[in-house]
Formats: C-alpha cells, structure tokens, sequence
C-alpha cells in the first residue's frame, strides 16, 4: 500500500434506490468488492445522517467495512415485492458488481419486534448464511427446514428480568408451538441500553454510543467467519497511516486512510479532532509539523482484533519545541522524553475510523521537570487535623524515563519502589 499518490478516499457511490424500499449501496472500502448483507429496518426508523453524533447510519457503516449492503424498510409496498421481499434484496446483490455473492449474504435485523412472516422468510431463504438481531429477539420457526438453518448472533438491550417461571405457550390456540432453531445461537446484552429501541441508530433519540460499538465489533466477529470476509490487513494500514503521519508528514495522504468522517481523541490532553474538516485542521495545525525533528515510536507490543489495533510504544522526542498535542501551553524545555503510549485504533473496512490515544501524562511533566517532589496535602490523617502553622506533604507517585525502562523490560528497575519510599511529612505552612 502507499506509493508516490495518496491512496483513494471513499469514491462517492450515493445509494441506488432499487426501488422505493429497497436500497443498494456498493463497498465503500478501498478494494471496492466485498460479501452481501441485507439490513432489515422499520419504514419509520431513523436511518438519515444525524447532525449531533459522528457514527454513521448502517447501510454506510456496512459499505464502509466492505460489504455491499441493501437496506429492506418494512413493511414493503407491493411494487417492491411484498411487504417483506426478501427473495428481491438477495437478488440485487447477486447482480451488484461489488458484490462477491458466493453461496449467500448475511442477514441484520434491527426490528424491535419481528413478525413471523419475516422471521420465516429469513429462516427458509437458503442463501441466508448469517443472522444478527439487534431487537433482542431469536428468529424462530413453525415449518421443519429442509436444510441447516443459520447461525443467529442477538443483541439484548436493557437489564435482564428478573428470573421467569418455567412455562411453554403456543401463537394460536391448537397450533404447533414456535420453537427456536438448533443452529448456533449466540447472545449478548447491554444492560445500559434502553429495550424496544433504536438503541443503535446513531440519529434515534436513544442511540447509546457505547453499547451501540461494542455490538457492532461482535457483529463482525460473528459475520466475518461465515460469509468468508471482507478480511483487510489492519496492520499494514495502520503502518500506512503512521508512515505519512511520521515519515512524509503528508497531511493529505494521512486523511486518505481513514473513513469520511473519522475521529481522533488524545486522553490525557482532549486534542484531536472530530469530523473530517475538523480532524484535517487539527492534523496541519497542531499535530504533522508540531513534532521535534528526532519525535520516533519503539513498539513494545501489538494486538490485532477484528476491527482495531492495539499498541503499547514508547514516544520518545526531544523537547526542542512546543508540542500542542501533547504538552499544549508548555514552551520548549530541551528535556529528552521517553513516555509509554497505548493507541487503540478502530478500523472500518481497510480505513481507519477512530483512534484513542493514552499516555502517561505525570512521567511527561516530571521527565520536563515540572512536577515538584512533594505536594501539599489539605486533608485530615487517619482523623488527625494539621498541627495550626504546619501542613501536610505528600511524595507525588509519579515516576520519570525509569516507567517506561521498565515497560521494555520489565526486570530493569525495582517493583513497588513508591510504595515502599512513599512519604508524608509535616512542615511550616509558610
């Protein structure tokens, strides 16, 4: 990856109504092919673009990690095929250029209550491979299956019940009872969450930004293994990224590798930013040209999941200019830093989506030389109040470069050196 030329940003395919309540959206990632999925929503959810929360509605967010998507609103008007014309959506995407059909797609349902004439026609469509629900709800059955239904991932929000009594009910007095299927089912819940909600529409009034991430990772997790991809080497975009963030400082091809509308949050001092203009802005003004000339990283270690890469480093530098996204207000001390970093960086597809950037902001203050030894302690001991004219101190625990010595190897300087040297001591309150 990489070259002379930045790597493309998402080409602008707006979705293709097919028709009315059928919508195709081709990949929006970089190798621009990928598996089907097919998303199942209420005619009246709130699928359009919100204007408060940065997180994308889902048939973007799908494109985005590599598949090509149909959004199903249901009901269905007779011209689309019925008011659940499933068997029209697997259709679409089997004629979608970028679409690798193969033996089927994946199924998201993001119904709160599910009817049974589509909890039948998700159940019965061979092609189906996969099945999430975000409605808390399994899919289940009144008809004998003719071949291996599919596995189901479901997504639970609200604090479970209380325990219920053991019982067995039927729809229709007399009719056979509805049970689930014996494929692999698999549960998750978000008790934070609110139940029988759009809990995960970004532009729903109880979208719940934490939950609504967790589930969409364990989506992929689920989904990926059975429809045969999209698999994108999130280590080399990464190394992409860092390679035009540290290497060309190249504020353009940077942006190139992430989605359309990315985020950037450094913890310890709230820099980054939010939104492509945004984020551009904060890139060329605080971040690319701010970083002193010697600025490298020595990776300690790497963790790849399914959508994100996790590094332990050390930032190292000398502090031979003013640094806004790390120490933002401090002039240059000349001090050489050596800090322990851990990045968490999501992905989308083959883009990066959004990094969360932590780092030990005490040993950076003290390696400047701007943290004192001791510091006032305004409170009562064990009960006992500062003698009058005196005051507590207590010895900071923060410790200098030796924090991060010992994170490369952890046998190079003493365990439990502040616990054992920790002081508090008593002096003129002047």
């Amino acid at each position: 990856m990489g070259g002379d030329s930045p790597p493309p940003r998402h080409q602008k395919q707006p979705p293709t109504p097919a028709p009315t309540h059928l919508t195709l959206q081709p990949p929006l990632s970089r190798r621009g092919k990928g598996p089907g999925l097919v998303l199942v929503l209420d005619h009246y959810a709130a699928v359009e673009r919100s204007e408060t929360v940065i997180d994308v509605p889902p048939v973007q967010k799908w494109a985005e990690e590599g598949f090509a998507v149909v959004q199903l609103l249901v009901p269905g008007k007779v011209k689309d095929g019925g008011e659940f014309p499933l068997g029209r959506a697997v259709e679409v995407l089997r004629g979608c250029a970028g679409c690798e059909f193969g033996e089927g797609v994946g199924l998201i349902s993001y119904l709160s209550r599910i009817p049974y004439y589509i909890e039948e026609a998700a159940l019965q469509t061979p092609n189906i491979l996969a099945l999430i629900s975000y409605g808390g709800k399994i899919f289940t059955t009144l008809t004998e299956p003719n071949t291996t239904l599919p596995p189901q991932l479901i997504h639970v929000a609200g604090p479970a019940p209380p325990s219920p009594r053991r019982e067995s009910s039927s729809l229709v007095r007399g009719s056979p009872t509805r049970s689930a299927p014996t494929s692999i089912i698999k549960t998750y819940r978000y008790a934070d969450a609110k139940k029988d909600s759009g809990w995960v529409l970004p532009s729903d009034e109880d979208y719940h930004k934490r939950s609504a991430s967790l589930a969409h990772t364990r989506s992929l997790t689920f989904l990926k293994p059975l429809l045969g991809g999209p698999f994108f080497d999130l280590e080399a975009v990464w190394e992409e990224h860092t390679r035009y963030e540290f290497g060309e400082k190249d504020v353009e091809k940077t942006m190139s590798t992430m989605v359309d509308e990315p985020y950037v949050n450094h913890i310890p001092t709230m820099t980054g930013g939010i939104g492509k203009d945004r984020l551009t802005d904060f890139y060329t003004r605080h971040f690319i040209f701010s970083n002193p000339p010697d600025t490298h990283l020595t990776l300690i270690s790497r963790t790849i999941g399914i959508d994100r890469v996790i590094d332990e480093f050390i930032f190292s530098l000398t502090h031979t200019k003013h640094v806004p996204w790390l120490l933002p207000g401090i002039p240059p001390t000349g001090k050489p830093l050596a800090i322990p970093f851990t990045s968490i960086v999501a992905m989308r597809g083959d883009r990066l989506c959004h990094e969360h950037i932590s780092w030990d902001h005490a040993t950076a203050l003290k390696q400047c030389g701007l943290l004192p030894e001791y510091v006032p302690f305004p409170y009562e001991v064990e009960g006992v109040a500062r003698p009058e004219g005196k005051r507590f101190e207590v010895s900071l625990p923060v410790v200098g470069v030796e924090g991060g010595r010992k994170l490369v190897d952890e046998g190079c300087e003493e365990s439990n050196k502040l616990v054992v040297d920790a002081q508090l001591r008593v002096v003129d309150d002047l």
